[in-house]
């Protein structure tokens, strides 16, 4: 069945939380953030490889981006990049990338991922997703939801129809837990929640995080876009017919996610289990690397706790006094120097310095707000 198997990776996001490093023209999944100088989207693509060839790995970003994607890519098949002629959301990306599967394969099944995001068991996370394919071409949509280990506010969840077996939420995995080869029914998909409420999600056994990766046979996926969204329908049986009026028609597509435009509808459960998500549950230290705050997770601290990135490591590490649990990243030469500071972000490059507590790191965006009202996009 490999062959009819097909990974697509999202990668056309312009994010802001990791200003400055996060620029429109160079996003964070095209960062050397890893070890070894390696980004976020080769690390997706390097460990997708282990259940399908990058042969039938489809990038799907601007065309801005082309030259990144084929830096960070060097031997995926240029073919396989996908062109969006202007960003219209998950749900547009989703169907371009399908029908792209459906002319490859007309049983083609398909992962789709994000380009962004940090997985630290790799082996789990490929079996899942060899496991995740399957039932997909069993003709279901699947999702891959993730254990919380904590009550996070940042992420939406997945609420299953019953708890997991055995409840073992919160709790570290032990040999008798079975509910990684188990499926799950999608009760509902939930926004990010209150503190409160993500304190009852994790006690009820029923929430997962929502990993944003889903799977489903591309004609599944179309025509669910069919049924739920008709204009995105529509448009994307025109491009089927006619792929030259992509440039011209594209930006007519709704701009709205995947998450709302289906997987919410299906996730609700009013057509039945036959209609309803298949969920699997993850427990691959996963990181969507969506703020400064979830940057530290990608490398090893030293030992007061602080955690170094980029250009300061050698030739010209950080000198960091009576400094504990922060966050050190320079894409600059400069030598960056702290004394008696803990719990800190102190982000530089060539042209910007940003300097914030770890616990306001979401804020970020603020800044970006202030350098768009002052007309400074050379700085975006």
């Amino acid at each position: 069945m490999k062959q009819r198997q097909y990974v697509v990776i999202m990668a056309g996001g312009g994010g802001t939380r990791l200003w400055p490093h996060s620029r429109r023209s160079r996003p964070k999944q095209f960062l050397p953030m890893l070890p070894g100088g390696e980004s976020l989207l080769a690390a997706t693509v390097r460990r997708t490889r282990a259940v399908v060839p990058i042969q039938n790995t489809l990038v799907v970003t601007t065309a801005s981006q082309v030259p990144e994607v084929r830096r960070c890519l060097p031997e995926l098949p240029v073919d396989n990049i996908l062109v969006e002629p202007v960003g219209r959301n998950t749900a547009p990306c989703i169907g371009l990338a399908a029908l792209t599967v459906e002319r490859r394969d007309p049983a083609g099944v398909m992962a789709v991922l994000p380009s962004d995001h940090f997985v630290e068991d790799e082996a789990a996370f490929a079996r899942l997703l060899g496991h995740a394919l399957v039932i997909a071409d069993r003709g279901y949509v699947v999702t891959l939801g993730v254990r919380p280990t904590h009550p996070e506010t940042g992420y939406g969840y997945i609420q299953l129809d019953s708890p997991l077996v055995p409840p073992a939420i919160g709790q570290p995995p032990s040999p008798t837990d079975d509910w990684a080869d188990s499926e799950y029914l999608a009760a509902a998909f939930v926004e990010k929640p209150t503190r409160e409420r993500a304190v009852e999600y994790l006690a009820s056994g029923s929430y997962l995080w929502n990993s944003g990766m889903f799977f489903f046979p591309a004609r599944r996926i179309l025509e669910e876009l069919r049924h739920h969204l008709p204009a995105l329908g529509r448009l994307l049986d025109e491009l089927r017919h006619h792929p030259e009026h992509i440039a011209a028609r594209y930006a007519e597509a709704p701009p709205i996610s995947i998450d709302y435009a289906v997987m919410e509808k299906l996730g609700a459960n009013t057509a039945g289990a036959d209609a309803a998500i298949r969920v699997l549950v993850g427990d691959f230290g996963w990181n969507d690397v969506g703020s400064f705050a979830a940057v530290g997770a990608l490398t090893q601290s030293d030992e007061q706790g602080n955690h170094v990135l980029g250009a300061t490591r050698a030739p010209s590490p950080p000198i960091l006094v009576d400094a504990r649990d922060n966050i050190v990243w320079s894409s600059s030469g400069q030598v960056i120097s702290a004394i008696g500071v803990e719990g800190l972000v102190i982000a530089v490059t060539e042209d910007a310095v940003l300097v914030l507590p770890q616990g306001r790191a979401q804020d970020v965006r603020e800044i970006v707000t202030q350098l768009q009202k002052d007309g400074r996009g050379e700085l975006l």
